[in-house]
């Protein structure tokens, strides 16, 4: 169970949801609500401005000059973009966009100066999520260096069943409904290549899919795919 206890330490649940509850609760009340629509970019001005989501699910992701796309981040309700820049400067190459109808609440750096020199307290919460999101690169990397594609697809289902995920009757459900392409944008590999070893989970009875959700059945078969590598 090591690559298990590995994720449940990195992206530890109560954590998550103590800085999900306070962007989504308190400090998204301090900013500007737009409705975005599915795949429509989300652009914020660099430096001046963070974006927390209310409601759906969007992505930020790098493109090649050939239009390859590589997903680092899939972000929720709770979950905030803009930070990196707002605190060291320079301009982001990554494009924001809507994956589904989804709403943001956007904090110009004023009111955020104001609520930081106030209540000191909660630079964890941006800590906390930059911490994060390098935490994913990280692993993100180790996949593309380490991984088969098989066990690129079993690692990436355990990450996420860490980072986001409920329990019904001993499986574990993803909560982030994701296409195959979705997929194949966060690990670098063909959605070809993802369809493949998702139908191969499927056929073992290790994962089960009903709407985009991921249900994984057996965790302990699905670990076996991975490498032992060490982070």
């Amino acid at each position: 169970m090591r690559v298990i206890l590995m994720y449940d330490e990195l992206f530890n649940r109560k954590r998550q949801e103590k800085m999900r509850s306070f962007f989504l609760d308190s400090l998204s009340k301090k900013g500007m609500v737009k409705d975005y629509g599915k795949d429509e970019i989300i652009d914020i001005p660099d430096n001046h401005c963070v974006g927390i989501v209310t409601k759906g699910k969007i992505k930020q992701s790098l493109y090649s000059s050939k239009g390859t796309e590589k997903t680092l981040y899939i972000l929720l309700p709770g979950e905030i973009f803009g930070e990196m820049t707002y605190f060291c400067g320079g301009q982001s190459n990554m494009i924001t966009r809507a994956m589904e109808d989804s709403t943001i609440s956007i904090v110009r750096r004023e009111r955020l100066d104001e609520e930081l020199s106030r209540l000191p307290d909660i630079y964890r919460y941006f800590i906390h999520s930059i911490t994060r999101k390098f935490r994913i690169v990280m692993c993100q990397m180790a996949d593309m260096l380490f991984h088969s594609s098989i066990g690129k697809i079993a690692d990436i289902l355990i990450r996420l069943s860490s980072q986001e995920a409920r329990k019904i009757e001993g499986k574990i459900i993803i909560n982030m409904p994701l296409t195959h392409q979705d997929l194949a944008n966060l690990i670098g590999c063909s959605r070809v290549t993802v369809t493949r070893g998702l139908n191969q989970l499927k056929n073992e009875g290790i994962i089960d899919i009903e709407k985009k959700m991921i249900i994984i059945n057996n965790m302990d078969k699905l670990k076996k795919y991975t490498d032992l590598i060490d982070y």
